[in-house]
């Protein structure tokens, strides 16, 4: 993973509360709502940082003073943490410019309790743009980030300053929530899946996501090992088949794998096929494949795939389209190769290997959808070009809608196109998918539109209840998505209350395990699926075939799902009333309480309904489970009856 695609960003203003006096800290710690070296006066890129940030420059093209930050060429970022106020109104601006009017900077927002902002400009004068948010009751800091997302020019930042403009707006009393009727899209001829599709999937909640391959076998890395340390393809091929030291798969039982996962709750699986170094765990047919059936004459992917549907849980692959084997994945037309840490130049021959590049994709893909039985979810990941984004090229490129371009410049030999048996035309990515597999549902990393929207990374989800089915997806080892020895892992404290925000969202949470280069999880990961498990025996009910809402969530405090007449409430540990042994709800309107339990001690508890429709809970025990207390409100008629 770590491959830092945009995500489609949201406003969204929490209701929160006044604020709250900020416990003092110590003098060495950075002042409270200061962005430090905002300027870029100090030497270097001086507490600004980001795995990208060798894309990141001090330049003399500066606003004001004598120095800006130029991020660029291509996709460039630079971050920075900054502590916050809680229950506070704040506004984040810069000064940005670009080089070109045909490309952007972006400023922005996120970990403060609400969901990601943004805000960009193309203009190529300084111009001021700015973002204003509420924080959290519970945040204590937030993160601030700049990019340039891609292209041949450079963008410039200058003067990030972060204002607190006063206390958050006095909380209101929500009605229940208007459920909004998902939009149906379609992108290249390709309508995404419909409700009755995608309902297994929203009731799953929870998954297992399992990064493997021949990086498993690397203890100076983990899935990223070959670029971060940019062996050669040959370097890497000869300490991936080591066979003493290499990936060996010797100890590779899927069906452990998948008890592990109905342990734990888990209703589906996702499995690496394919990441960025382009070892397949299949059986390509493709005559420049890298596979673990020619490596150890085993197909990884046929066993896995029998195994979890033998478990009852549903089959989910991953694929990643690019691949570091290919220089042309930089150089896409030959003539303009873009920042690579391996040193490839631009080169007319790149064109051609490039096309290689997504011809073996297509013979991977066509393989994949056709010949390992019904295939429920795809998770895409990897289809920019040269790793920054460019929509336009990566359409005209991978042709990723229902049809192939006839006159696309980078065709498929014959051998591996599959036509359309109605038109006879050439299917593309998402055209073989609904061809062979009619039912399956595939993120948006490749191009299409997607039916499932992603969100990666460490921290909690914020913001509001999401309309488009969403999936969150985490590593339970800390330090990477594949495995590294001796790691350690998110405590299942924490991991309980990602797996509440996500389902408060009406979000899936995809919880990646790190086998090592025999197949074994590690056992400090296997303990906290065991702990996962144990706690969801007792309220998985208020998890699996539940949605979000009836009400937005309030972050780091409480938040609820639903299922027919009842609404639980996700109490966290940031919850204000705690001391009180208390908790209220919004209004239910007219509708009646028959009863509320809390689910992990299966305890009545006694309730009054108030005049204005809210609901106050008594007796609640909240150090029994501290970090998520479940209460089960059951109502007289269901939450979308009138």
């Amino acid at each position: 993973m770590n491959t830092l695609m945009p995500r489609p960003i949201i406003a969204f203003l929490a209701v929160v509360f006044p604020s709250v006096a900020l416990a003092q800290t110590k003098a060495a710690t950075p002042e409270v709502g200061k962005v430090v070296n905002g300027g870029f006066e100090a030497a270097g890129l001086r507490d600004w940082g980001d795995w990208r940030i060798r894309q990141a420059k001090v330049s003399d093209q500066a606003h004001a003073g004598k120095q800006a930050v130029a991020l660029g060429p291509e996709r460039a970022m630079c971050s920075q943490k900054v502590p916050i106020e809680p229950n506070s109104l704040y506004r984040l601006s810069a000064y940005v410019r670009t080089e070109a009017g045909s490309e952007e900077v972006m400023m922005m927002a996120s970990e403060y309790g609400g969901e990601k902002l943004s805000v960009s400009s193309a203009l190529t004068e300084y111009t001021r743009i700015s973002l204003e948010f509420v924080t959290a009751h519970t945040a204590r800091e937030m993160l601030i980030t700049l990019m340039h997302p891609g292209g041949p020019g450079t963008g410039y930042v200058d003067e990030v300053v972060l204002t607190r403009l006063g206390d958050a707006p006095p909380p209101v009393i929500q009605d229940f929530m208007k459920f909004e009727e998902r939009p149906i899209r379609s992108e290249g001829g390709v309508a995404q899946q419909p409700d009755e599709t995608l309902a297994w999937f929203q009731d799953a909640k929870f998954g297992m996501f399992i990064h493997w391959g021949v990086y498993s076998s690397m203890p100076e890395g983990s899935e990223w090992v070959m670029h971060q340390e940019a062996y050669t393809p040959e370097v890497y091929r000869q300490r991936a088949e080591d066979p003493e030291k290499g990936f060996t798969a010797a100890k590779y039982n899927p069906a452990d794998w998948a008890k592990l996962a109905k342990t734990a709750g888990m209703k589906y699986m996702v499995l690496t096929t394919r990441h960025h170094d382009g070892y397949a765990l299949f059986d390509s047919r493709h005559e420049n494949s890298w596979t673990s059936v020619k490596h150890l004459k085993r197909d990884l992917i046929a066993e896995y795939v029998e195994a979890v549907r033998e478990a009852g849980l549903h089959v989910g692959l991953y694929y990643s389209p690019m691949s570091w084997r290919y220089p042309g994945y930089y150089d896409v037309y030959g003539t303009n190769c873009k920042p690579n840490v391996w040193g490839y130049k631009t080169s007319p021959d790149h064109k051609e290997n490039a096309r290689v590049m997504k011809e073996e994709v297509y013979e991977q893909v066509g393989r994949l959808f056709s010949r390992y039985g019904p295939i429920d979810y795809m998770f895409w990941d990897g289809g920019w070009l040269g790793q920054s984004v460019d929509r336009e090229l990566e359409d005209l490129f991978w042709d990723t809608g229902m049809f192939q371009n006839p006159q696309n410049e980078w065709p498929v030999s014959p051998q591996h196109v599959i036509k359309d048996p109605a038109t006879g035309k050439a299917l593309g990515i998402m055209g073989m998918a609904r061809h062979f597999q009619p039912r399956l549902l595939v993120n948006e990393r490749f191009g299409w539109v997607g039916d499932i929207h992603g969100e990666e990374g460490g921290a909690a989800m914020a913001g509001p209840v999401r309309v488009q089915p969403t999936e969150k997806c985490m590593s339970l080892m800390k330090g990477g998505w594949g495995f590294r020895p001796n790691m350690p892992v998110v405590p299942f404290e924490d991991v309980i209350v990602y797996l509440s925000d996500c389902t408060i969202r009406n979000a899936n949470y995809l919880l990646n395990v790190t086998p090592d280069r025999e197949g074994v999880i590690p056992e400090n990961q296997i303990e906290v699926l065991e702990q996962i498990g144990a706690w969801m025996d007792k309220v998985g009910e208020a998890i699996h075939g539940t949605r979000g809402g009836p009400w937005q969530p309030q972050f780091g405090e409480y938040g609820f799902s639903f299922r027919e007449n009842h609404i639980y409430a996700h109490i966290f540990s940031g919850y204000r009333e705690r001391g009180a042994g208390t908790f209220q709800t919004h209004s239910i309107g007219s509708k009646s309480v028959q009863s509320v339990t809390d689910l992990f001690t299966g305890k009545e508890l006694p309730w009054e309904k108030n005049a204005n429709g809210t609901v106050s809970i008594r007796g609640v025990e909240y150090g029994k489970t501290p970090h998520v207390t479940l209460l089960r409100i059951t109502l007289d008629s269901d939450i979308e009856s009138p």
